[in-house]
């Protein structure tokens, strides 16, 4: 057992065309079962047909692993998305797993989206923020910064994360 986390917050968009294609671009970033296991997206070979057989945001989100049974996609009726939320709780938050998920499908997510969870270790949250077609994962836990006071301190782990090792 891990930390156990939910979404707090999300503010999430993408219009139709945009949708198909980070759907299109998901699913070339990760072109094989092979590619998308060692990536750590999910261990499980089923997740992967799943990746391959989707055709909406919402069907491909279902492959990430311990995210894809606990996000609900708001799809809007002319296509697209209109947010997300939550069902439930994870038991820990695979972050690299969703910032890999993530990272190709960035571009085609409206600026200003994000999703932020929280940890049920008082004050921990990690913020996945897009912005100009890009990624930014960023941790925040209370804490005492160089100074001796106590306040919020952020640590970007991007880099981290997104780290070609498994």
């Amino acid at each position: 057992m891990g930390t156990a986390v939910w979404i707090e917050k999300a503010q999430f968009r993408m219009d139709a065309a945009s949708e198909r294609a980070a759907v299109a671009a998901v699913k070339a970033a990760f072109p094989t079962e092979s590619t998308f296991i060692s990536r750590g997206i999910h261990e499980k070979p089923a997740a992967y047909r799943e990746l391959a057989a989707a055709s909406t945001f919402a069907g491909a989100m279902r492959s990430v692993i311990g995210l894809g049974e606990h996000l609900i996609v708001y799809e809007a009726p002319e296509g697209g998305v209109s947010g997300i939320g939550r069902e439930g709780m994870m038991d820990e938050l695979p972050a690299r797993a969703i910032a890999r998920f993530f990272e190709p499908i960035a571009p085609y997510v409206e600026t200003g989206s994000f999703i932020e969870f929280e940890s049920d270790h008082s004050g921990v949250w990690t913020r996945f923020v897009f912005c100009d077609g890009g990624l930014r994962v960023v941790e925040r836990e209370l804490g005492a910064d160089e100074m001796g006071d106590w306040g919020v301190i952020e640590h970007d782990r991007t880099e981290v994360l997104l780290d070609p090792l498994p």
